[in-house]
Order: structure tokens, then sequence, then C-alpha cells
């Protein structure tokens, strides 16, 4: 994935806005959403079944929902795909789901982005399942530094919001390894990216050059 040289700030992860100018966001579709006609450039999607908004009944269904909306050109992401042990259906029916979604990425090429609630041993049983060739990224991580690296160590990335951005956390992940979101919390990209700089200690156009590396490693087969 490679932005527009224009491009300063990457939002991995957002449910408001569009891009524009020097943003990027990827905002989040559910599955059966579709890709709004019109939009701002840089302005990019995600599309996945979120735990919250799955039952046993309506499995199938948004399974089915799902993969058109993922092959569209401006859905970059799969997800936000997800296993909650606080919100959702059983954990039977979250995994298969997850597992589903998972396979697609595969497919398609594309990363995946996780939401996890406590579920980390059931994550790293999928991991293990699919052992994939895409890159897998927990998103509005907020756990300490010891599950920080632990994930690092097992493959994964972790993208940041202003409340999980602590300097043992970016320590034990490892700059290289992180990306910047501002999920539902209406903050600004530019806002994230400055609080970053603040408690790393990296000056703001070095993180600024950091994570566009960082996102343009999620996959060198598509281009903006």
């Amino acid at each position: 994935m490679k932005p527009d040289e224009n491009i300063k700030f990457i939002d991995f992860h957002t449910h408001h806005g569009e891009g524009g100018g020097d943003t990027m966001v990827i905002r989040n579709l559910l599955a059966g959403e579709k890709v709004p006609e019109s939009l701002s450039p840089g302005t990019f999607f995600s599309a996945g079944i979120h735990p919250w908004y799955l039952t046993k009944e309506n499995c199938e269904e948004l399974k089915s929902e799902l993969k058109p909306t993922l092959e569209h050109n401006l859905v970059i992401a799969v997800g936000e795909a997800g296993l909650d042990s606080v919100r959702g259906p059983s954990t039977e029916i979250q995994y298969d789901a997850f597992i589903y979604q998972a396979h697609l990425a595969e497919q398609l090429d594309k990363p995946v982005v996780i939401h996890t609630v406590r579920l980390w041993d059931v994550l790293r049983k999928a991991k293990k399942e699919i052992n994939p060739s895409v890159q897998w990224i927990v998103h509005g991580f907020r756990g300490n530094a010891k599950l920080a690296s632990e994930l690092i160590s097992e493959g994964f990335m972790v993208s940041l919001g202003i409340k999980g951005t602590l300097p043992e956390v970016i320590e034990a992940a490892g700059i290289d390894n992180i990306l910047l979101e501002t999920d539902e919390s209406g903050s600004s990209i530019k806002v994230v990216y400055r609080n970053f700089a603040q408690v790393s200690g990296i000056g703001e156009n070095e993180v600024i050059a950091i994570m566009k590396s960082n996102f343009i490693k999620l996959s060198g087969k598509q281009n903006f």
C-alpha cells in the first residue's frame, strides 16, 4: 500500500470523516454496508463482521454480504473482525465468523483489522490455524507492554489511539510495528500524531515518515 506522496497523516481505523489534503483515512464499514459513491480523495475503507452485531441467526447472511463489499477497489482491509468476551454471541460463533474473514483476507490479499477483548488465546489459536500471509493488526490496542511485546513476537502489529499511546507500550512494540488511529474518538488524526510524538520523544516529522513506511509494509501489491 503506497499512499500519495502528499499524504502525511494516515488514520488507520476510524468510524468518522473522510480523507483529503494531507490526510488519508481507512473508514470502517460493517458487512452489508455499501461503499459511498461520493468521496473525498484519500478515503478508503475496511469492511468486516463485527462481533457486537453478529448473532447465530444472521451469521450466514453477513458472510454472504461481506465478500462483494471486500472486492470493491476502495476497500483495502478486512475488518474489523473480532473476538469479544464481553459483548457478542458465543465464542464459537465469533470464531467461525473470524476464520471466514481471515480466509477472505488471504484470498483477496488484504490485511486484517482486529477487535479483541480478552480473548487473546482464541486469537492466537486462529492465527495458528490460518498461518496468514497477510498482516494482522490489533486495532485500538490498550494492553500493557508485556502483551504488546508478545503480540509483536507472534507477528501482529498494533494500532494505537491516544489512550493506548504509552511510552512502555511504544518501547515494547517497537516503532516499526505501530499504526495510529482515531477509532470512534472524534479526535483529529493530527492530534493523535502530535500526542504520539510527545509521548515517544520522536519528532513529529519523523513520526509521519515512520507511520507512512509502516502502512506501506502492509501490502506491496496495492498502490493509491
